[in-house]
């Protein structure tokens, strides 16, 4: 079932990637989750949602709901940012069960907190009429 989209201000481009109405679902629960396509071609599963698969370019995909949870590939603390937007902010990979490897704003309490491997959440969140995700340790 489509997660209803909210309405609220939008929120800074620093604090998260405005998500599609195609890229997310709300769980019974009413849980959102982030989807992404699986080529029934090649089997290549990608995030964000798209019409092609850039790995063999069929069109013949299949959507899949990822997870909550991930491992952290790699992060980084970013100092330098376009004017208004607020630094400094952390952004990472994370390992998806699924197969898929996300990129994203980090919430954390700094990059101390932090280390590759260990296990990281995908928070998503209701950002007016839209929804926004974000990594953060601890959540399950």
């Amino acid at each position: 079932m489509p997660a209803p989209m909210p309405s609220k201000p939008a929120l800074a481009p620093h604090q998260g990637r405005a998500l599609a109405a195609n890229e997310v679902i709300a769980n019974p629960d009413g849980v959102v989750r982030l989807l992404g396509v699986q080529c029934n071609d090649c089997g290549m599963k990608v995030f964000p949602v798209t019409d092609v698969c850039p790995d063999c370019l069929s069109s013949s995909l299949r959507t899949m709901t990822l997870g909550g949870n991930g491992k952290l590939y790699s992060y980084t603390t970013v100092h330098v940012a376009p004017p208004g937007w607020e630094t400094p902010y952390v952004v990472g990979y994370v390992d998806m069960p699924e197969g898929v490897r996300l990129f994203g704003k980090v919430k954390a309490g700094g990059p101390d907190a932090l280390r590759v491997d260990m296990p990281i959440g995908v928070r998503v969140v209701a950002d007016g009429d839209r929804y926004r995700y974000y990594f953060e340790p601890g959540l399950q």
